[in-house]
């Protein structure tokens, strides 16, 4: 089941996706930047190298147009080109800042429309006025590559214009004619950039958080499919395909490595007194009380009724053993309360065997388990017992045989 702390994310994404503007909450920025960076970091490098030798061509346009001021157009334009290249190429290796790659294009077309029309402004050429209009583009690819910030955008967009414009000016000598003209052809231009950069913010922030909300769905159903729904702990398979590669990785890479199997002390009784539902409630104090004595390597699970299993990773024989006792000692003292007042306690048996370096076979790891689970039994139950090969098979059928109880012993002996 999801912890609170996965339900409110989902809550928060769920609602971020029902705002018409797809805001990304201030506690998902980081990650959202992120997941853009993954997905629109060398995308944008590769805009503003290409930009920059779109900017490179139209030099070569501007060298044929205004032929009177051509040195000055080689320096200023080109010039301007390779620095912005290699200031690209420096934020990109060095400083992978999203949002400021994603205003870097942007930015450094301010600077690229005011040396254009600086140059426009400056050229003697009879086509100066009709040549103002190919400015459009600037807007166009500035808006172009914005995916990450539509707001900033916006400022960089105004300030663009207001270049523009304050070029068209002085090109057509203040001529209201001519600045409407160009309006009349440049702000439908505009609105169509800033659409688009609207559009692919919008888009990025709503691709995101769908993202976000598919990979909460996909981690519900891969723990459903190996958590036991009473417990929440690993179910029997899960815990098997772990366990087992740790096993084939311990044979490669020796580590101490030790196993435990425990269940409850006359769980039926328990069951027959109390209800199936106090029985569950058992099972589930026991699993609560297990996770938190477990390390985040540990493997633990509900391997089936009312037995349990470890497996501890990095750990020796004596360090098995207190652990061991500790969570006896631990489950012992868990009291159980019932809805008449009237209140009890269980305990558990535990058996303990350590994983051999030239043991690749988890089912006999777990079989040696059992046998010291039920020697534990056998010696009074409430008990840790470590496992011993004196402890043979046949000592086990003896055990069944004189306690004829059959739930109580487990199929050891196949």
């Amino acid at each position: 089941m999801p912890n609170e702390y996965e339900k409110d994310h989902r809550a928060l994404i769920q609602e971020a996706l029902n705002d018409p503007l797809a805001r990304i909450p201030e506690r998902l920025k980081s990650c959202y930047y992120e997941h853009q960076k993954a997905l629109n970091l060398k995308y944008l490098l590769q805009v503003n190298l290409i930009a920059q030798f779109a900017y490179v061509v139209y030099t070569l346009a501007d060298i044929l147009v205004l032929t009177d001021i051509r040195t000055l157009l080689i320096v200023s334009k080109l010039g301007f080109a390779v620095v912005m290249t290699l200031i690209t190429i420096w934020i990109y290796n060095h400083y992978q800042n999203l949002p400021l790659f994603d205003l870097l294009l942007p930015t450094s077309i301010i600077g690229a429309s005011s040396i254009w029309f600086f140059n426009l402004n400056i050229s003697e050429s009879p086509y100066t006025l009709i040549y103002q209009y190919a400015s459009l583009v600037f807007i166009v690819l500035a808006n172009l590559c914005v995916q990450v910030r539509f707001r900033p955008s916006l400022i960089t967009t105004s300030l663009i214009t207001l270049v523009i414009y304050t070029g068209v000016y002085f090109n057509t000598y203040g001529d209201a004619y001519q600045i409407l003209l160009f309006s009349l052809i440049y702000i439908p231009v505009l609105i169509f950039s800033v659409y688009i950069s609207w559009n692919s913010t919008l888009k990025s922030r709503t691709v995101f958080l769908h993202h976000l909300l598919n990979d909460y769905h996909r981690k519900a159903f891969e723990k459903l499919a190996h958590t036991d729904a009473l417990t929440g702990l690993n179910n029997r398979r899960y815990f098997e395909s772990l366990a087992t590669q740790h096993v084939h990785a311990n044979f490669e890479s020796p580590n101490p490595t030790t196993l435990l199997v425990f269940d409850v002390d006359h769980f039926k009784q328990i069951n027959d007194s109390y209800g199936h539902d106090i029985g569950d409630r058992v099972l589930q104090m026991i699993a609560d009380v297990s996770s938190k004595e477990m390390r985040h390597s540990d493997i633990l699970a509900r391997y089936g009724g009312e037995e349990f299993i470890a497996l501890l990773t990095g750990t020796n024989s004596d360090d098995a053993v207190k652990i061991a006792e500790r969570l006896r000692k631990r489950i012992e003292n868990i009291e159980v309360n019932l809805t008449d007042g009237r209140q009890f306690h269980f305990t558990v048996s535990i058996g303990i065997t350590i994983l051999e370096t030239f043991e690749t076979d988890l089912n006999v790891l777990i079989k040696q388990a059992d046998i010291a689970l039920y020697q534990a039994k056998a010696n009074g139950r409430n008990r840790v017992e470590h496992y011993d090969p004196s402890m043979d098979q046949s000592a086990i059928q003896n055990m069944k045989r004189s306690w004829n109880i059959e739930s109580d012993v487990k199929m050891i002996v196949e």
